[in-house]
């Protein structure tokens, strides 16, 4: 939130009230700040090295080394994952760490060799070496064949104000990835940038940091990948070769210096053992993964109500309205405004018999009001943030002066939890948890918290500086509590706008407050990859902008763009002209509901990948470079993206343009919408015009599909559609019901399906069917594309096919179920000639 004059908008939204209380209380945070704020120095004296290894103590899962000044602790997590840390005093031993980012602390114990030389230390699992040299310590990680990983270029450094610093050395050929939300290119290399999350001015490309940092790094080079995770939540930054090129450098003010180390053969396994670390996402309702509707703000009971007729009335599919902050009696968290929604329940209830689902708006301040039960239960509680001297903080917030909830509190989240009683009672479905940096005003715009805030932290007591990175999550965490607490049987919907690594567990997010600009609709592209490659692949854009004004076809490409991503939302904001999928008149409206058809065409297939994330933690949307890991080209390439392995989507990124040109990963490919055959390798050049989005399904995949919809659950078709691009390939499937706890009990089931062809030119498709779901469709249509003859014969599962057709390229076989199907090509005249007996 920023304004050119924020005490003249603030006025104009909230009256005279909110700028007293933004003046008031910032008067009053300065008066802290002159007693407890600690002026920013430079840090001397210089850094501290841990000097020569003095001796070394092997125990059943690492070494433990004492060194001139301090100790380090290596210990292996998995046989690719290794935890370092460090402490400064070589007397005392290491305390249990704590982390909140951390799910998994249980670990199968790790067989691993440790030599100890004169010189050096080795220690090797099943998967790689790690080699500390002893004078000094310097540490590298190396493959089993003895090729570079990692390793240190100074290593690590303390300071004696306790700041801790990690410097790396960059291969070369090095790419470099994750980091959480960047409003950066995707390849990362040559930037620096800070752990800090903040709500930003009008973020533009280059700006940094935005609103969720996630201390990972990713490192793309010819060894393979590997991981840095910097477990320290402290305010920090990280170079990657700006200030040194050859330098990877984490810093961070305060904290212990602990890190993670993973190793992979690729991108994927690196990011499966990261999140199996730091947990994955769970998977949500189906609804959720259609396209949702949102402004700054849909008010009164009767507008909203128009939008979701409207959506019905012009058959543009709609699965999700939002209601923003002006729901909110006087912005008042867990309430709403009964002159601007005299029923809200009644509301919610006609909407969900219209198929919609509502999700509101709730940010962490709780106004200071007498009279409002939620303030005076939480002082009851005592659930607030601290100032040093044991008095609540408070600071302006869309509501006037707040105080805000300790959510490192076990107290302050379960008190939390019972706030929501009363809109869920109401019917709504879903939290979007705003302001959740946490952001206060001031009279210069947004800002944070100061330093010296005290956080509970579960007991152990902490401060703003270690804590304001978790405080988004830690609000994610309590909203997704308060989810399980009043539907236990049903899958929470839960989002957050700032995040820390492990936040994925609670919520997903998307990107922001962006600019209705083309470069905003690029930068869609490389943010949403980014947060996939950091283990947080459940994000999307605010589709069409949410400051100034799309025009027509700004907000149609990108709507196409967005269209596979994982969040597929449109927000606008306060003032702006309308952006619902009709507002720009025609030929957009036909367009853009023709586009949010294909998405929930896709629905079966996208499912699946969120599936697999949360199976596995891998990207759900995906960079093209994950194709071909090994070619250098890709690395920096972020103006497309695959869904899954198998979907290319080159969305337009350029006003005007009606041709795009796009690299193909090595393999062949298929226009969707052509079903012409492409060889990848190389670049081409297809059709763009307004109406079509380029879009590629690789050979050897087999598309599932349904039939066209107004909202998750509009209709249960009995018919799944299958569609076979010919080629060597399987496709993963995944079923439940969309939307309950039943599939953590088994009820589900992937599918798996194969298709490629045989020595005797028949296409064979294969289906195997694991698990206990039974899904409602009770048939499968296989469709069949760029077949240049008709088949001589068709058979499933040995039989002569019951039914099937051929026309122009396309066979169709409409079958109960299979567990194989044949297609028997025409003879060619180059065919050896078979005999037959003539009897």
């Amino acid at each position: 939130m920023a304004r050119r004059d924020p005490l003249r908008f603030f006025n104009r939204l909230a009256g005279k009230t909110l700028v007293d209380d933004t003046k008031a209380t910032e008067k009053v945070l300065d008066r802290y700040n002159r007693k407890y704020g600690t002026r920013k120095r430079r840090r001397l004296p210089p850094w501290n090295h841990v000097g020569n290894v003095k001796t070394v103590t092997s125990y059943d899962r690492g070494v433990r080394l004492v060194c001139e000044r301090g100790q380090v602790e290596l210990q292996w997590i998995a046989p690719d994952c290794l935890r370092v840390r460090l402490n400064p005093d070589a007397n005392h031993t290491f305390a249990p760490p704590f982390s909140y980012a951390v799910s998994k602390v249980d670990w199968t114990q790790v067989p691993i060799e440790a030599v100890d030389h004169p010189v050096v230390v080795e220690m090797e699992s099943q998967a790689m070496i790690c080699r500390v040299t002893k004078r000094p310590f310097q540490m590298s990680l190396e493959t089993l064949d003895h090729k570079v990983i990692c390793a240190d270029a100074v290593g690590m450094q303390w300071c004696e104000d306790g700041a801790a610093r990690l410097s790396l050395r960059l291969q070369p050929d090095e790419s470099a990835y994750g980091l959480g939300e960047r409003a950066e290119s995707l390849n990362l290399r040559g930037k620096q940038l800070q752990l800090w999350n903040v709500d930003p001015p009008r973020y533009q490309r280059g700006d940094d940091p935005l609103y969720y940092n996630i201390p990972f790094y990713l490192g793309i080079h010819a060894q393979g990948a590997y991981g840095i995770f910097w477990d320290n939540a402290n305010r920090g930054s990280v170079d990657i070769g700006m200030a040194s090129p050859d330098e990877l450098v984490f810093e961070a003010e305060a904290g212990e210096l602990r890190f993670y180390v993973f190793f992979g053969n690729d991108a994927n396994r690196v990011l499966t053992r990261y999140t199996e670390l730091t947990g994955r996402i769970p998977l949500p309702p189906l609804w959720s993964l259609g396209y949702q509707q949102c402004r700054f703000s849909y008010y009164p009971q009767q507008r909203v109500l128009d939008i979701a007729n409207e959506f019905r009335s012009r058959n543009i599919a709609c699965d999700v309205l939002y209601l923003d902050i002006h729901y909110m009696d006087g912005f008042r968290v867990f309430t709403w405004d009964t002159s601007r929604f005299p029923d809200l329940p009644e509301m919610i209830r006609t909407l969900h018999q219209k198929g919609f689902k509502i999700v509101v708006i709730i940010d962490p301040g709780i106004k200071i009001d007498p009279n409002y039960l939620v303030y005076t239960s939480g002082i009851e509680r005592d659930v607030f943030l601290k100032l040093p001297d044991g008095k609540p903080v408070a600071a302006a917030v869309w509501a006037g002066a707040s105080h805000f909830p300790d959510f490192s509190s076990a107290t302050a989240r379960s008190w939390w939890a019972e706030q929501f009683a009363a809109l869920f009672d109401a019917g709504v479905d879903g939290i979007w948890n705003d302001m959740n940096e946490p952001a206060i005003f001031t009279s210069e715009g947004a800002n944070t918290l100061p330093d010296y805030i005290f956080h509970d932290v579960d007991g152990l007591g902490g401060d703003h500086l270690g804590n304001h990175n978790l405080y988004g999550m830690l609000m994610g965490r309590a909203s997704s509590e308060a989810l399980q607490k009043y539907a236990p049987d049903r899958r929470p919907f839960n989002m957050i706008r700032a995040g820390y690594a492990g936040a994925q567990r609670y919520a997903s997010t998307w990107t922001g407050d962006n600019t209705s600009t083309w470069d905003h609709l690029r930068l869609s592209l490389s943010m949403v990859l980014n947060m996939g490659l950091s283990g947080a692949p459940m994000t999307g854009p605010d589709i069409g902008g949410f400051r100034e004004d799309a025009d027509g076809e700004l907000f149609t490409r990108w709507l196409q763009a967005a269209v596979f991503m994982p969040f597929f939302r449109t927000h606008t904001g306060l003032d702006t002209q309308a952006q619902e999928p009709w507002s720009f008149g025609q030929p957009y409206e036909v367009i853009n509901r023709l586009t949010i058809s294909l998405r929930y065409r896709f629905l079966p297939y996208l499912y699946a990948m969120v599936a697999i994330a949360r199976e596995y933690g891998k990207p759900i949307v995906r960079p093209v470079f994950m194709s071909e890991p090994l070619n250098q080209d890709l690395r920096s390439v972020d103006d497309c993206y695959l869904l899954g392995d198998s979907v290319l989507v080159a969305p337009v990124l350029e006003p005007g343009a009606v041709r795009r040109s796009v690299y193909l990963p090595v393999g062949e490919w298929y226009d969707y919408w052509t079903n012409e055959l492409l060889q990848g390798g190389q670049v081409v050049t297809v059709p763009a015009p307004l109406e079509r989005l380029p879009l590629f399904i690789r050979a050897g995949t087999v598309l599932p599909q349904w039939s066209d919809m107004q909202y998750v659950g509009d209709s249960e078709s009995d018919t799944l559609l299958l569609r076979v691009y010919p080629g060597e390939g399987e496709t993963i499937l995944y079923e439940d019901d969309g939307e309950g706890m039943a599939y953590e009990k088994g009820a589900y089931r992937w599918v798996y399906v194969s298709c490629g062809w045989d020595e005797n030119r028949r296409l064979i498709i294969s289906r195997r069917v694991a698990g206990q779901y039974v899904p409602q469709y009770t048939r499968l249509k296989v469709e069949v594309v760029g077949l240049e003859e008709e088949p001589a014969s068709v058979r499933v599962d040995r039989q002569s096919a019951p039914l099937w057709f051929f026309d122009d390229g396309l066979l169709e076989v409409n079958v109960d179920t299979f567990q194989r199907i044949e297609v028997h090509q025409p003879p060619l005249p180059t065919d050896k000639t078979l005999l037959h007996r003539p009897w």
